[in-house]
């Protein structure tokens, strides 16, 4: 599929560095001529506030910060900045502070310089929020997004481990939610893995140790990753649900976030399972939301809306707010019962439905298919069915295979029966374009020393072919440049094997096997045997590639999935005598352009043969006269593994 997508990135500059938060303050302030400076600071961060701006002249100091942005509050803010001429405003502090900063803004167009000390994200991002009435509103505006943001991981040291991990985990929600936000994108994702990636590594270490200046350097960093990505992405399902929660309950920003994380995450994990695919690997497991809970008991985070002031009685307004305000991009329909369950849950504190119990369930259908396998009589019967079932019941749960997606699957094979015949067999077809052909026969056929390699069969070969003698041709009358091929046929000593019979057959220059036709030609195809020295020689058609027959279900396939019908240029052999093991091969064409997009995945480097063009007039090695044709000659040397004896598990495995 093209890649297409429109991209925005916010122009902001950054700058990250452990103890060097006050000189990049001054710099900045002298940069841009600030005059009047504003600092917003809550009042227990006004040490640090003090710290970062000791290098400057401050102009004024507010303190009265609320979270979720009053209304009223922001009016008080920009009052004050009007009364001191304000001409730059710095904000010290966690979401809040730097909320109420972007309200200054929104109304003032006065320039921010962002000092966060937690990993809310807000600095980053051209996201606003106010609340009025139990409402809370959010919109995005370029002047409210901070034109500097000073990153320094000291001023994270002081922050507690709770709040530390709920702050951090806020930052990871705005990873998972840029994910399928409504603009995501490319970009957006490969930030918001990393982000990811860094905050799963980071936040456990922080608990580990507080004190780790490494560790609050690795939050710090994921949760602008975070930030960029959301700032970029917009707000999906999560950040919809916590906007109303805060705005309406008064909820803790950061650990309301925290919480409803894992619940929507389970909730669209099976619709975009590449997504959530990505999410675990991030993560460091194999299933996102299970990964992601065992993040979550690492950390101690919080899981319960009603521990954060929820009461229960509010979960049917909140559903009814939410539904409102749900963005059309969330991959999966979002119900009234959906989300009041999701609502409930998260309340509740349980672990988040679609993972345990659907994975137990899941699970038990499994086991109870094998057991019905239990008492067959045929072991080996036994085994395949047993792992084909658990292969392919992990195949639906992986790819969270819709009813749809099955019903189109078994209306494709139907298809493929359907158009199979005496002629034309489409499940071979199948199995070697999904490289199931080439896998059974590696299988099959171990490397021993180096005897010939096996390559697929193909769906063309007829039994009772003509015999030929040595030196004969086997193209009979089809179309095509004349090639001669020798070689001889040893054991895996190299002592030559007589009597050994060999099978050709190939398409015509037209790309044509004849059995493909509509009469009953037999041509470019025979047997023969080698003489008493192991040589063989015959004359048949040079190779040249041929589409395989793609006007069916297969053809349909690979035109889905963007793929050739193309094979290489080839030639099919199957050699047997007695004592050896049984070898079905090609040789294939040196300097052919499709050596490496065989549609069936057939070609072998030790197959590449060079098949050397000879010009008209040429003698030919048996003194056949071919007049004023060109022609071509090519040597394949034959060399057997023995026989092996069959063991338990090579005999029939029953009527499959």
């Amino acid at each position: 599929m093209p890649l297409a997508f429109d991209h925005h990135t916010l122009g902001q500059r950054v700058l990250f560095g452990t103890g060097r938060a006050a000189a990049h303050v001054a710099a900045e302030v002298r940069r841009v001529g600030a005059r009047s400076v504003m600092v917003i600071a809550g009042t227990s961060e006004r040490g640090q506030a003090d710290q970062v701006t000791a290098g400057i002249d401050v102009a004024v100091h507010y303190d009265d910060v609320v979270q979720h942005v009053p209304a009223d509050t922001a009016a008080k803010a920009r009052q004050v900045a009007a009364e001191h001429d304000v001409d730059l405003v710095i904000s010290v502090g966690g979401g809040s502070t730097t909320g109420l900063a972007k309200a200054v803004a929104l109304t003032t167009g006065l320039p921010i310089l962002a000092v966060p000390t937690t990993y809310a994200g807000s600095e980053a991002t051209a996201v606003w929020g106010l609340t009025e009435n139990a409402r809370k509103t959010t919109g995005t505006d370029d002047r409210v997004l901070p034109f500097t943001v000073v990153y320094d991981a000291e001023l994270t040291l002081s922050l507690p481990v709770d709040l530390s991990v709920a702050s951090g985990l806020n930052a990871l929600a705005h990873c998972v939610d840029s994910l399928w936000a409504p603009r995501a994108d490319p970009i957006n994702a490969a930030m918001a893995i990393e982000g990811i990636r860094t905050l799963a590594t980071g936040l456990p270490a922080v608990v580990g140790d507080p004190r780790d200046v490494e560790a609050r350097e690795q939050v710090l960093y994921g949760a602008y990753l975070s930030a960029v990505a959301f700032a970029s992405a917009g707000a999906g399902l999560h950040h919809k649900i916590c906007h109303v929660l805060g705005g309406a309950y008064n909820l803790p920003h950061a650990p309301t976030h925290a919480v409803v994380l894992p619940h929507v995450l389970a909730f669209n994990a099976a619709a975009v399972p590449d997504v959530t695919a990505r999410v675990a690997q991030a993560l460091g497991g194999t299933d996102a939301a299970e990964a992601l809970n065992r993040l979550y008991a690492r950390l101690g985070a919080p899981t319960a809306l009603k521990d954060l002031g929820l009461e229960e009685e509010s979960l049917d307004e909140a559903t009814d707010l939410v539904l409102a305000v749900v963005p059309p991009s969330n991959p999966r329909p979002v119900t009234r019962s959906d989300l009041r369950e999701l609502l409930r849950s998260a309340w509740a504190g349980s672990t988040p439905r679609g993972q345990e119990e659907q994975v137990r369930r899941e699970e038990e259908l499994t086991a109870t298919v094998l057991a019905s396998f239990r008492n067959a009589p045929d072991e080996r019967l036994k085994t395949v069915m047993s792992s084909l079932t658990a292969h392919l019941h992990a195949f639906i749960r992986e790819v969270r295979l819709t009813e749809d997606e099955w019903n189109a699957g078994i209306g494709f094979l139907t298809d493929v029966g359907h158009i199979t015949d005496a002629k034309r067999q489409e499940f071979i077809l199948l199995s070697d374009v999904l490289g199931a052909s080439m896998q059974t026969i590696t299988v099959n056929n171990e490397a021993y020393g180096d005897a010939t390699e096996a390559t697929v069969f193909g769906p063309f070969f007829v039994e009772d072919s003509p015999r030929v003698e040595l030196g004969g041709d086997i193209a009979g009358d089809a179309s095509g440049e004349p090639c001669w091929v020798d070689g001889t046929v040893t054991d895996a000593d190299r002592v030559p094997v007589p009597g050994v019979r060999i099978e050709v057959w190939e398409a015509d220059a037209d790309g044509f096997y004849d059995v493909q036709y509509g009469d009953d030609r037999v041509a470019g195809r025979a047997h023969l045997f080698t003489d008493d020295d192991g040589a063989y020689r015959f004359w048949c058609l040079t190779p040249t590639p041929y589409p395989i027959p793609h006007d069916g279900p297969v053809g349909q396939l690979l035109a889905a999935t963007g793929r050739s019908p193309m094979r290489a240029s080839h030639l099919h052999f199957m050699v047997t005598a007695p004592g050896q093991r049984p070898l079905v091969t090609h040789i294939f064409v040196r300097g052919d352009e499709l050596l490496d997009s065989d549609t069936v995945f057939g070609v072998r480097p030790s197959l590449v043969k060079d098949f050397t063009h000879q010009p008209p007039g040429t003698p030919t090695p048996d003194g056949r006269d071919l007049g004023t044709r060109p022609w071509s000659r090519a040597r394949f040397d034959i060399v057997l593994a023995p026989a092996v004896r069959p063991g338990p598990q090579s005999g029939a495995a029953g009527p499959l």
